[in-house]
This record gives structure tokens, sequence and C-alpha cells, in this order.
């Protein structure tokens, strides 16, 4: 009976698709664990948690546009731009944090609203959604220049910046907060119609429409839900750093890749995995603390992330020729 419930439970998990992130995990902890047997400390683990907080919403960002076949270049433009907004309405102009927060992610809300019309102008599909926020990236990096002039904004209100510093079970508050959005982000894409509609649309643009489907409606939901994350992430982030970066977010395109395909979001669309994109940004972080505490270049860091998005791909590939050729 023991075995037959074990068996059922390996099985669960299979199908859950978070087998493979779970075990990249755990051979990357054990590494860790071995050459650093500290490793895990309280302290060490407070600094993990806080940068996988980051991490994972970049991920989520991400991985709601590459749901409908889509690839967001400007995830960490439209994150520092709403973190600079908002930072310097509290520091310029004296705005109240909870106020400023509001206005920094509506500014997030409006690059979504942006990046949606004109990646459905341009199709909607394929090509349109790389050149489009390869193009809305440098336009939201060029805002934020001209109004900070490349300078970093500190005058961020004490309240605000205390956050930063909430625990709650010994976990930053923020931790909360990012797994509160993931839940919700599940919570979509399992139970709500519009989640359906887009990995319905990701999985077969051409059959989505033809059933009724939308697809100004996916492109711009979808790029408005995922700059909304950005945004969150942006202002998670300039409360760890206790200041508003123009240069924030300059790091997030390749972990924002990086986290869903490792955790097994289909790359051409179609199919997400909520947990397992966290098991990626978990992955991920690991990595890029890992080769702090062995003291090796942070330049390594891209290598790494490079190789990893290299490897998801092919694997992504190899699993849907294997699909292909079953299906004949």
């Amino acid at each position: 009976m023991k075995n037959s419930n074990q068996r059922t439970m390996i099985s669960q998990v299979k199908e859950s698709g978070i087998l493979s992130p779970l075990i990249i995990v755990a051979i990357l902890l054990t590494v860790m664990l071995i050459l650093k047997p500290n490793y895990l400390a309280a302290t060490n683990v407070f600094v993990l948690v806080k940068v996988l907080t980051i991490t994972a919403m970049v991920g989520f960002s991400q991985m709601i546009i590459m749901a409908i076949g889509g690839l967001n270049i400007s995830v960490g433009a439209i994150g520092a731009l709403s973190a600079i907004i908002a930072g310097g309405a509290m520091d310029r102009l004296g705005v109240p944090a909870f106020s400023a927060l509001i206005i920094g992610i509506l500014v997030g809300v409006a690059c979504g609203v942006v990046n949606g019309l004109l990646i459905y102008r341009a199709g909607g599909v394929g090509p349109a959604f790389f050149l489009i926020t390869l193009a809305t990236a440098s336009l939201f990096q060029g805002i934020n220049l001209t109004i900070t002039s490349g300078n970093p904004y500190y005058g961020i209100d004490s309240k605000f910046m205390a956050y930063g510093d909430t625990q709650l079970f010994g976990l930053p508050l923020s931790f909360f907060y990012m797994l509160l959005v993931g839940l919700l982000i599940w919570f979509m894409f399992s139970k709500l119609a519009i989640g359906r509609q887009f990995l319905a649309f990701g999985a077969n643009p051409k059959a989505a429409e033809l059933y009724g489907i939308s697809k100004f409606r996916v492109v711009l939901y979808a790029s408005i839900i995922a700059a909304l994350v950005a945004a969150i992430a942006g202002m998670i982030a300039m409360i760890r750093i206790k200041t508003a970066q123009p240069n924030m977010g300059s790091d997030w395109m390749l972990l924002s890749f990086a986290a869903p395909l490792i955790g097994g979001t289909k790359l051409n669309g179609g199919k997400v995995n909520v947990a397992g994109c966290l098991l990626g940004a978990i992955a991920l972080t690991i990595i890029s603390n890992g080769l702090v505490h062995l003291a090796v270049d942070v330049f390594w860091n891209t290598l790494i992330y490079g190789t990893v998005i290299l490897l998801s791909v092919m694997v992504d590939q190899f699993n849907l020729a294997g699909m292909l050729r079953r299906k004949r």
C-alpha cells in the first residue's frame, strides 16, 4: 500500500511537470552544501529569498507572454521605468509612498498597453513580439534616462523603505507578495476563461481565432498583465535596494527567459508551469548566489544563464519533435 502511494505521488509529480526543475534545484543545493556546508545558514537563506523574489517575478512576467507564443524584451525596462517614476515622485515631488507606488504601477500598465497595441498592429504573432518589445525596451529606457539624466533617486519615503526589512516567519515580506502573485497567475491559467484563451491562442493562433478567441484581446490583456507583474517587480527591487536606480532591470531579460524555460513553459506557447517557473527561479538564484560564495567572477553569471537558456530551448525542441513523431 505504501509503495502504491509512493508510485502515485511520483506519477503526480511527473504529470505536474516540476520533476525536472526539482531535480535541478536538488542537484545545485547538494553541490553547494558539499562545497559550503553552512550554505543554508539563516542569514544566507534571507539573502537568497530576497533575490529569488525578483527573479521569480520577472519569470512570471515573461511566462505570461510566452504562454501566447511571444517573447518580451522589455520586462526590465518596464520594471525600471515604473520604479523611477515612483521613486522620482517621492524624491522630487514629495508624493506619499502609497500614492507613488500606485503611480509607478500605473506607468507599468501603460507600458503594457503600448506594447499590446503595437504588437497587435504588427500582426500579433511570431516576430511581432520580439521586434516591438525590442523597440519599446529602448523607448522606455530612453524615457528613464531622460528623466533621471542617469542619476538615481535616493529620497525614497522611509515608510516605504521599511518594507524592505520587514519579515514574516523569518522571511522577507516581499517573498509572500511574490507567492501571492504566482498563486493569482496560476488561478488565471487554471480557472479563468482569459487564461485558457491565452493558452489556446499560444498553442494555435489560427485555430483559436476560428473558435472566436479575439487576438486583440489576448495580445492586449497578456501584455498588460505581464507589464503589471514587471512593474510590481520594479517596486520590490526599489524597496530592496532603497533607491530608484536608472539601470535597474538591466539584467532581468536573461533571468526572465531562463526561469520559465527551466520550469517547463513551452517556448512556442500553449503551456505554462507556474510552480516550475518558481523552481527555475530558485535554481538561478542558487547559481548566482553560489558563484558569490565560491568567489567566482560574477561575469560568469551571464555565460551560465545563456547556456541554461540554450539547453532549455534544445530540450523543448527535442520534446516537440518527439511529440510530432508520436502523432505520426
